[in-house]
């Protein structure tokens, strides 16, 4: 019979496939029963080649079956296997999850990308040896969690960037290996895209992503930096720049070469300025260096910024750096950092100070006679020297032979040298010298404005800072030696600035006391230290404290309904605010925090009425004092007040080159004329008609000369800054800005008709 060779063919085929069905199931079954033994914690199971091969390929199946929590169990297992402290188990459970990895990447299922991502960190971060297959399944981890960070599902893995940033940094010890191959993932991750969504979401306030898309840019660090600081200087939000600003320091100092990057290119000023307040936050006194070449800077806003970030920094070299910025920086900051050093009674702060009183004729002249006048107060503290005896000898005479013995500096230096000659080993000759320095002739009258006699001699000054008693007059006089005893306790929160050091910041107030007024004084103030960040007074409150400021940097913000916050200005130490809600129960018309830690004393009240009543003159030098120092605040509810009428003179402004914008974003060429509103004894505001968002920004610190016109007819220029900008929705005049002089008038009875920003 004659064999049919295609039915043959057919047949044997059929064969074939009966026996491989045969075969299978045989497989399966032995697959099957490897996997529970394995579910059975059996992991010397995975030697056997057969279950490595198929196991994947039946995880998968039982997914496509819907059995997910036999897939969840043996994913869980797998898990443990890979922590095993076999090897080989290790790189054999690796080799089944880098298989099922490749599948589920390129399927996308997302539910196991996010259980097997989990595992894989699990892994990671518990592995010690470079094991076979650890390069394949790091770049298979990179892949997933990229997946998942594009899909935006952010808290599924911001851990394992945190995880992936320890272990590039060393904070999680791995050997050099894999360091390395971990370090490329974690670089590779931080795709512009991404970086980017993460920015959108975190500069909205509304978005409720927002903390975990801040915390990933943190985990990112210099990749998140470059893109957050090219952001920050190319912005065109004042909103968007602001809170960029806040969030660079969070991200570490990894930021730092990047900023040292910036401003290697030589950026714009306002650039420099925002690059060194960024470095202030980092609070690492060592990046001082980076910024200490901006001390000459030709913009003195940045100039002013590097002031700031000295004490923002801190550190045991302030003093020193504060001394050096004293002797390099632009004159009209010098005041700024004298008050500074008043904490300081060291030689080398004494000897900066001589050198400026002998070199005083290279002082801008219209800020000389203030800053002499500081440096004679600032001298009779610090002890005694053949130097500044001879110093202040000259100035007098100097003083005396221009301008009478009545004159302000004149007094000053009589009373210091007095103090001085007083107070040294020198013996009677000395005290011959002060007889000749001060005699009845040259005695101011008590009722003269200008007296500035020494009010404590050194026994009185040494007494009211020992830490003693203070005679106190009233109920509650010890609360101040009561809380300072209290600080010793709590190491970690500095204590309040001695008394010593607080009589000299404001030895200008003190000077309106005698001694028993000073005392009461001093005793009713109750210190307190805010710690960076903290908001201590808000826009509307109905706070009635007066706050002294004794150390450390605090910020003025202004929120309109509904509006951004603006930033206003900062204070410092030997600035005062809140006089309104003390005496006129004012709402606040601004709030306060605390930039750096800050230490205050604050007059409540309660103290301020025990204190009027026993001494009810001085509590009218008081608020004096108060409306020549504390103005912006004061001008802000003059603006607020709808029953005042403003003054609506005309105020030509000049600027250096074209500085605002109109409405509509255009640039406004043509000279610039305002509009005066409202005047105080320490400055004044102005509005312009542009409402434009970024003006206020602008403008914000920039130096201003006002040509004033005084009420007798004379002219007087002025010299000020701007201390705040702003617009007021219900108020249609509007761009407002607050123009704060740096020597307050005696009175407010004046006109300006023009003023220059420079």
């Amino acid at each position: 019979m004659e064999i049919d060779k295609d039915k043959q063919a057919q047949a044997l085929a059929k064969a074939k496939s009966i026996l491989s069905d045969a075969e299978k199931k045989r497989e399966a079954t032995r697959v099957e029963k490897g996997v529970q033994l394995f579910l059975q914690g059996r992991f010397d199971t995975l030697y056997n080649d057969e279950l490595v091969e198929n196991l994947a390929s039946y995880i998968l199946n039982k997914y496509v079956l819907d059995e997910k929590q036999v897939v969840a169990e043996i994913l869980e297992k797998i898990g443990e296997s890979l922590c095993n402290t076999d090897v080989a188990v290790r790189e054999r459970s690796l080799m089944i999850l880098s298989v099922f990895s490749e599948i589920i990447i390129e399927e996308d299922f997302q539910d196991l990308l996010e259980i097997v991502s989990g595992i894989l960190l699990q892994w990671l971060q518990a592995e010690d040896e470079f094991v076979a297959g650890f390069e394949p399944v790091c770049l298979q981890l990179q892949k997933i969690i990229l997946k998942l960070l594009y899909s935006q599902q952010w808290q599924t893995v911001e851990n394992h960037v945190f995880v992936l940033q320890r272990i590039t940094t060393g904070e999680i010890e791995k050997s050099n290996l894999i360091r390395g191959v971990s370090a490329k993932l974690y670089e590779n991750l931080a795709e512009p895209d991404i970086i980017d969504n993460l920015v959108k979401v975190y500069l909205d306030e509304n978005d409720d992503r927002r903390g975990v898309a801040e915390n990933l840019l943190i985990y990112l660090g210099r990749f998140a930096a470059m893109f957050l600081v090219q952001k920050m200087i190319y912005s065109s939000s004042r909103e968007e720049r602001f809170a960029l600003i806040e969030m660079i320091p969070r991200v570490g100092e990894v930021t730092v070469p990047v900023l040292v990057a910036c401003l290697e290119d030589k950026p714009q000023w306002f650039v420099i300025r925002n690059v060194i307040f960024i470095i202030s936050r980092l609070g690492d006194p060592e990046l001082y260096s980076v910024v200490e070449p901006y001390l000459t800077y030709s913009d003195i806003r940045v100039q002013q910024q590097v002031v700031s970030c000295i004490e923002m920094l801190g550190g045991t070299r302030m003093r020193e750096r504060l001394v050096s910025a004293l002797m390099t920086v632009n004159d009209e900051l010098k005041g700024q950092i004298i008050n500074q050093l008043g904490q300081y009674s060291d030689s080398d702060v004494g000897k900066a100070y001589l050198s400026l009183l002998e070199n005083r004729k290279s002082i801008a002249r219209h800020i000389q006679d203030d800053l002499v006048l500081k440096l004679c107060i600032r001298i009779r503290y610090l002890p005694s020297s053949g130097r500044a005896v001879s110093c202040l000898r000259n100035l007098l005479q100097e003083r005396r032979e221009k301008y009478g013995a009545q004159d302000r500096i004149a007094v000053e230096a009589s009373s210091t040298l007095q103090a001085l000659e007083v107070g040294s080993e020198s013996g009677p000759a000395s005290n011959a010298a002060a007889e000749e320095v001060v005699t009845a002739d040259d005695a101011v009258p008590e009722s003269s404005e200008d007296e500035a006699t020494a009010l404590f001699s050194s026994d009185e000054m040494d007494n009211m800072s020992s830490g003693g008693d203070i005679s106190g007059i009233l109920s509650g006089s010890a609360h101040d030696e009561e809380t300072e005893k209290s600080w010793e306790n709590t190491p970690d929160i500095p204590g309040p600035v001695s008394r010593q050091q607080h009589l000299m910041i404001w030895s200008k107030l003190y000077e309106l006391m005698n001694e028993d007024e000073a005392d009461l004084f001093f005793s009713i103030l109750k210190a307190r230290t805010c710690i960076t960040d903290e908001e201590i007074v808000n826009r509307g409150d109905a706070a009635t404290n007066l706050f002294f400021i004794d150390s450390g940097l605090a910020g003025l913000s202004y929120v309109d309904d509904g509006k951004s916050e603006i930033f206003l200005t900062s204070l410092q130490a030997g600035d005062v605010i809140g006089s309104g809600g003390l005496t006129e129960k004012l709402a606040w018309a601004v709030s306060l925090s605390a930039q750096t830690t800050l230490q205050v004393r604050i007059l409540d009240q309660d103290g301020y009425i025990r204190f009027a009543e026993q001494f009810p003159e001085l509590s009218e030098r008081l608020l004096d004092y108060c409306n020549h120092h504390d103005v912006l605040p004061y001008l802000i509810n003059q603006t607020e007040n709808k029953a005042l009428q403003p003054i609506n003179e005309d105020i030509a402004v000049t600027t250096p080159a074209p500085l605002f914008l109109d409405s509509s974003g255009e640039v406004v060429e043509d000279a610039v004329a305002g509009s005066l509103q409202f005047i105080a004894c320490g400055g004044y505001c102005f509005t312009l008609p542009y409402v434009h968002k970024d003006n206020a920004e602008a403008v914000l610190g920039l130096q201003v000369v006002s040509h004033l016109q005084l009420s007798d007819g004379e002219g007087k220029n002025c010299f000020g800054v701007v201390a705040g900008a702003g617009s007021h929705p219900r108020d249609d005049r509007g761009l407002f800005i607050y123009v704060r002089f740096y020597h307050p008038l005696n009175s407010a009875d004046y006109g300006c008709p023009a003023v220059d920003i420079i």
